[in-house]
C-alpha cells in the first residue's frame, strides 16, 4: 500500500508540504488539496500584486489611457510647424541609415529623429517612432521621479500619490507626450542626469559623474533648450570637484567676465549669435507686456517676469502648487535634490524671462524639477488630509479626476489644430494644387501636399505670386502680429495682384487661386 494510502487509512500524520489530512474519504483529501492550492494561488497573486504597486508600473496607466484617447480622436501627434520638421528629418534619417545622402542639421538638434529613425525602423514608422519616444519619455520623467523620492523615511503610498497628481497628470506634460516633438524625452534625459548628479555628490563615482556627463550631452542632442539646465547641472559637478575657495574664485571671474561682456561686446556676440537665443535675450523683456521677435508682435495680460513665476501654481503646469504653497518651509532645502532643483528652476526662469515670448512648451521642461522642489510641502499637505479625512484616497482620487479634465482641455486645441491642417490640405489636394504659398502651414502642407512646392511667406518678401496657384493664410493673424513685416506683406501683394477665394475656414483660414 502507498505512503498517501496508509496514512489515509490510518489517520496519521501528514507529508511533507501538505495539510494533516484527517480520517474521511479520497475525495474529502482532494478538497483539501485543491483549497491548499488556491490559498497558495491566492497569496501569490497578492504578493505580485504588491510587487507590481512597489515598482509604481501602475502609474504609467494615464499615458496608456491618453493615448488611447488622442488615438480615438484621430490624432497622431501632429500638429505645428516643429512635429512635422522632426518627422521630415527623422523620414530623412530613414533613407541616410539604408544608404541615402544624410540630411545636415539646420533648426533643431538631430538627436530625436535619429532615435526616431532607428525605432521607426523596427515598429515600420518613422512617426510612429517618433510618437513612442514621446511616450516613452513621459514613463522614464514619472519613474525616475519617484525613484529619486523613494529614499528611506519616505511614505511609498505618499510618493506614488505625489508622482501621479504632480507628474503623470500633469495636463501640458501629458499633452506633449502625445506630440511628435523632442520636450518630454528630453526631460527625461535632464532628469536622469539629476539622478546621477545626485549619487555622485554622494557617493564619488567615477561611474556616476561620467553617465551624468553623457546624459547631459544626450539632452542637448535632443533639445537645445537645455542648455541652461545643463550648465547648472555642470556647475555642481564643478563645485564637487574643486576646492571651495578655487570654486568661488571661478564664480566671481565668471561673473566679472559676464558683466563686462554684457557692457561691451554685447552687440558682437549678438551678431555671432545671428538670431539664436542670446541675440533675443533682454533683461528689459522681464518687465515687458509687447515683445517683438521673429514670431512677430505679441502682445500678453502679464510681464515675462509673472509669466515665468506661474509655473508654480499654473494649472497646467502644477494644479496643486497653489494648495502647497502654505505647506513651504526653507528647512526643504536641506534635502539635496531640492537644492539643485531650485538652482536649476532660478536659471532657467531668469533665463527665459529674458527672451522675447510667452511659451509653456519652453517652461515645461523645468516642471519636473518645480515639482520636486514641492514634495516636502505635499508631504505636509498629505499629513494634514490624513489626519482630517477618513479616506484621504478619496482625495486623491478628486485631483485626479480634476487633473483628466485639466490635460483634456488641453490637449483639444492641439487635435483641432491637427484637423484644420488636414482639412486646408484635402481641399488643395482636391484642387491638385501643385504651387502654394502659405504663412504658419508649410511644414504641414510639405507633408500632406508633396506633389506641390510650398513657399513660407515668413522668410522674405516677394515680388509676384505664380499665376494659379492656392495661397493659404489666416488673414486676422496677419493684421494682428505681422503687421509690416514680411507675411502680411507678402500677403497684401498677392491680394493687389488678384486672388480669388476659393474656400473659407476651418477657423480664421482661407484658400484662395492667384489670378
Amino acid at each position: 500500500m502507498g505512503r498517501r494510502a496508509k496514512a489515509l487509512k490510518c489517520g496519521l500524520g501528514s507529508w511533507p508540504n501538505s495539510f494533516e489530512v484527517p480520517e474521511g474519504t479520497l475525495m474529502r483529501s482532494w478538497l483539501f488539496r485543491s483549497a491548499r492550492r488556491a490559498a497558495a494561488y491566492i497569496r501569490q497573486v497578492k504578493a505580485s500584486a504588491a510587487s507590481y504597486g512597489a515598482a509604481g508600473w501602475w502609474l504609467l496607466l494615464p499615458v496608456v489611457a491618453a493615448w488611447a484617447g488622442v488615438s480615438a480622436l484621430g490624432y497622431e501627434g501632429l500638429n505645428g510647424q516643429d512635429a512635422y520638421d522632426y518627422l521630415r528629418i527623422a523620414k530623412e534619417w530613414t533613407h541616410g541609415l539604408h544608404g541615402g545622402p544624410k540630411p545636415a542639421m539646420a533648426e533643431h538638434p538631430h538627436g530625436y529623429p535619429i532615435v526616431a529613425a532607428v525605432l521607426g525602423s523596427v515598429v515600420g514608422s518613422p512617426l510612429l517612432g517618433l510618437r513612442l519616444i514621446s511616450a516613452f519619455g513621459l514613463g522614464a520623467i514619472i519613474l525616475l521621479v519617484r525613484r529619486i523620492l523613494l529614499r528611506p523615511g519616505n511614505d511609498l503610498h505618499t510618493v506614488n500619490a505625489f508622482a501621479l497628481i504632480g507628474i503623470a497628470l500633469c495636463p501640458f506634460l501629458l499633452r506633449h507626450a502625445m506630440v511628435a516633438m523632442s520636450d518630454v524625452a528630453t526631460i527625461a534625459l535632464l532628469l536622469a542626469s539629476l539622478l546621477l548628479l545626485q549619487r555622485w555628490l554622494v557617493r564619488r563615482s567615477a561611474v556616476n559623474l561620467v553617465l551624468t556627463i553623457s546624459f547631459m550631452i544626450l539632452a542637448l542632442s535632443f533639445r537645445l533648450a537645455a542648455a541652461p539646465i545643463v550648465l547648472v547641472m555642470l556647475a555642481w559637478c564643478l563645485w564637487s570637484l574643486l576646492p571651495p575657495r578655487v570654486f568661488r574664485l571661478l564664480v566671481a571671474l565668471a561673473s566679472v567676465l559676464l558683466l563686462l561682456t554684457a557692457a561691451w561686446w554685447w552687440p558682437r556676440l549678438s551678431a555671432w549669435a545671428g538670431h539664436g537665443p542670446l541675440a533675443e535675450w533682454s533683461a528689459f523683456n522681464l518687465f515687458r507686456t509687447e515683445l517683438h521677435s521673429d514670431d512677430g508682435m505679441l502682445r500678453y495680460r502679464f510681464p515675462n517676469l509673472v509669466y515665468v513665476l506661474s509655473v508654480f501654481v499654473h494649472p497646467g503646469f502644477l494644479p496643486i502648487g497653489a494648495l502647497l504653497i502654505p505647506f513651504l518651509r526653507w528647512s526643504d532645502l536641506r534635502l539635496l535634490e531640492s537644492r539643485i532643483s531650485l538652482s536649476i528652476v532660478a536659471v532657467y526662469l531668469l533665463f527665459i524671462a529674458g527672451m522675447p515670448f510667452q511659451n509653456d512648451r519652453v517652461l515645461l521642461l523645468i516642471q519636473p524639477f518645480v515639482a520636486l522642489l514641492f514634495y516636502p510641502a505635499f508631504q505636509r499637505a498629505a499629513a494634514f488630509v490624513q489626519k482630517r479625512m477618513r479616506h484621504p484616497a478619496v482625495a486623491v482620487a478628486v485631483l485626479a479626476l480634476v487633473q483628466t479634465g485639466l490635460f483634456i482641455r488641453a490637449v483639444l486645441p492641439f487635435v483641432r489644430q491637427a484637423e484644420t491642417e488636414r482639412v486646408l490640405a484635402e481641399q488643395l489636394n482636391r484642387h491638385s494644387a501643385t504651387r502654394i504659398y502659405t504663412h504658419g502651414m508649410g511644414a504641414a502642407l510639405d507633408e500632406l501636399c508633396p506633389q506641390a512646392e510650398i513657399t513660407e511667406l515668413w522668410y522674405a518678401e516677394l515680388d509676384s505670386f505664380q499665376s494659379g496657384a492656392y495661397v493659404v493664410v489666416d488673414p486676422v493673424s496677419l493684421a494682428d502680429q505681422w503687421q509690416g513685416r514680411a507675411p502680411a506683406l507678402n500677403w497684401q501683394r498677392a491680394q493687389e495682384q488678384g486672388l480669388e477665394l476659393v474656400a473659407s475656414g476651418p477657423g480664421r483660414w482661407v484658400v484662395a487661386r492667384v489670378r
